[in-house]
């Protein structure tokens, strides 16, 4: 018998919490137990989900005392007879679990996240090395997981944060793409690449072991040598 304690939220009755007593199958998911939640004891449970697969990264949330993926999250792999679950922090709460996505997506907007093709963007090939570096990158599931668990996100709302910096530098990385200068203004100044104070909780909320503040302080790097190189 597992014990799940939830933060509820709805804006006309403000927090609360719920306890629900579940019987669970060996291989069950966190996911799994809101469903059973949801489907026996309260239809009113607002939470999102998706894939179940680890891959969409809607089903983030907060699950004892830090940002996971409930459908990635065993139950018996977290060892404890009671689980705490609250949304996402730093970001508004909509209902219960499901927060507003908007101010990461703003944020995202903010490094013009798509490539913008120099005029001979055609004729170049990237490198193996180039290559390689971009390739992390795409494991990335824009789940907020990274966001959510950064203290300066938190604190400094234009901040931001540790997912559109990451993608960034991946841009930034691309030869073909010919925006460099303007996505410099954003990620040089107090609200880009030294904002981040190295808390390093963005790596160790990663749902797929990325380490965003890792590109952060490469992305500084690169940075400090273009302007000394007059780029």
């Amino acid at each position: 018998m597992t014990l799940f304690n939830i933060l509820r939220y709805s804006p006309s009755e403000g927090e609360s919490w719920r306890e629900y007593r579940l019987e669970l199958k060996e291989t069950a998911s966190v996911l799994d137990a809101l469903h059973v939640i949801r489907t026996d004891h309260d239809a009113t449970l607002a939470f999102r989900f998706s894939c179940r697969s680890a891959v969409c990264g809607s089903c983030a949330m907060w699950i004892n005392g830090r940002p996971r993926l409930a459908c990635q999250t065993k139950v018996a792999e977290l060892k404890t007879a009671q689980i705490v679950i609250g949304p996402l922090r730093g970001l508004p709460v909509i209902k219960d679990l499901v927060v507003d996505m908007k101010p990461l997506w703003d944020a995202y907007r903010g490094v013009m996240p798509w490539l913008v093709e120099k005029p001979n963007a055609k004729d170049l090939v990237l490198t193996k090395k180039t290559s390689d570096v971009m390739e992390g990158f795409y494991s990335c599931i824009l789940c907020a997981a990274c966001f959510a668990s950064c203290p300066e996100a938190a604190q400094k709302h234009s901040y931001l944060g540790p997912m559109p910096l990451m993608d960034a530098y991946r841009l930034y990385k691309d030869p073909r793409d010919g925006a460099s200068r303007e996505r410099k203004q954003v990620l040089g100044g107090p609200e880009g690449v030294w904002g981040c104070h190295g808390a390093f909780a963005c790596i160790d909320a990663c749902p797929w072991d990325l380490a965003p503040v890792e590109f952060i302080s490469e992305l500084r790097r690169e940075l400090v040598c273009d302007k000394f190189a007059g780029r």
